[in-house]
């Protein structure tokens, strides 16, 4: 009697695909938050298969993937390219998540517990004392730790993942922003006044604060659209 074939390899290797898609998915983002991979710069399959040592299907899931994400557009004749905002692209989404940041902050006044309180103040002493360093590199992961902390206090997965998603498609304009002369000494200053608004409970002032630090960076954002004439 005939026995029917196991689909067992076959599963084995959709599982290696999706893991591998995963792996070039989070990579490719890593890059173009970076900025290694620049605005309107073409997403070449085939290449991107061959640095991976994959094969094309996993590839089209991680472009995909990123296309879901914002972080990746598809041209015709062209095909998928790292993502080009507009001017207008760039500040709205800065808005957008200077209103959620505010949310968060007010959310974590009245919920943020001792342990959340602790974290954000280690966070916030870290920010200090690189704000006047060299590494500008280490400053951008001392800043995304105290605003994520901000973020766990909240106690919103939702909110939190909304946040994530967008500052993941500002990521090249916030590094750029990050690296103008003094603006990690004015980040400093205004990060002062929220979390002492945070850390005395005042949710409106936190959140009033909060949203003034992000419509600050919407601004300086419009030099590098410009300079890139999006």
């Amino acid at each position: 009697m005939s026995q029917i074939s196991s689909p067992e390899p076959a599963a084995k290797e959709t599982g290696r695909s999706r893991t591998q898609a995963e792996r070039i998915t989070a990579e490719m983002e890593a890059e173009i938050v970076r900025g290694d991979l620049v605005p309107g710069q073409k997403l070449d399959e085939v290449a991107i298969a061959q640095r991976y040592n994959a094969s094309r299907t996993p590839v089209r899931e991680a472009l995909r993937a990123l296309a879901v994400s914002g972080l990746v557009t598809h041209e015709p004749r062209v095909g998928a390219i790292v993502a080009r905002p507009t001017v207008s692209n760039v500040v709205e989404l800065f808005e957008l998540v200077g209103e959620l940041e505010g949310v968060a902050i007010r959310l974590a006044c009245e919920r943020m517990t001792e342990f959340h309180r602790a974290r954000i103040e280690t966070a916030y002493q870290a920010c200090r004392r690189q704000a006047t360093s060299d590494a500008a590199e280490t400053y951008l992961s001392a800043n995304d730790a105290f605003h994520g902390a901000i973020h766990d206090a909240a106690d919103n997965r939702a909110l939190k993942s909304e946040i994530g998603q967008i500052n993941r498609r500002l990521g090249p304009y916030r590094r750029f922003i990050t690296f103008l002369p003094g603006r990690r000494e004015s980040a400093e200053r205004e990060h002062e006044i929220l979390a002492e608004a945070l850390f005395a409970g005042d949710g409106a002032r936190a959140s009033a604060a909060m949203r003034e630090h992000v419509k600050v960076l919407a601004e300086d954002s419009l030099l590098l659209a410009r300079s890139l004439q999006l």
